[in-house]
């Protein structure tokens, strides 16, 4: 709305949509960690878009790692609200499709995919 306006000639700064960055990387899992959340903190880093996680992600990450190593080891005491605040955690680290798109890394394909055929 505010470029239909034409606030974003005027007050380009105010606009940005750059999240601030630490610089750090998100490290190794803690070690307090048990060892199959570790591995799910290391899977969730592979997944993850490269740049996207910093030192600043780290409480997030154990809580997602947490999350999703306890619903792997029993899905069936796995209660709805622990499933919203699991995807809720890994959109926040933009693991999920609609998040990745957010971040503007990912652009849908131009052009149809059959026009070679």
């Amino acid at each position: 709305m505010a470029e239909l306006k034409g606030a974003t000639k005027k007050d380009p700064q105010r606009y940005k949509k750059e999240p601030p960055k630490t610089g750090k990387p998100l490290g190794k899992p803690p070690g307090h960690l048990p060892d199959e959340v570790s591995e799910v903190w290391q899977e969730l880093e592979k997944c993850a878009l490269p740049g996207v996680l910093t030192s600043a992600d780290r409480f997030i990450m154990e809580v997602a790692s947490s999350l999703l190593a306890e619903f792997r080891a029993s899905r069936g005491e796995f209660v709805a609200a622990k499933y919203s605040h699991l995807i809720g955690c890994l959109a926040r680290l933009g693991l999920t499709p609609a998040d990745r798109q957010k971040l503007g890394t990912e652009k849908p394909p131009e052009g149809n995919p059959f026009d070679e055929f």
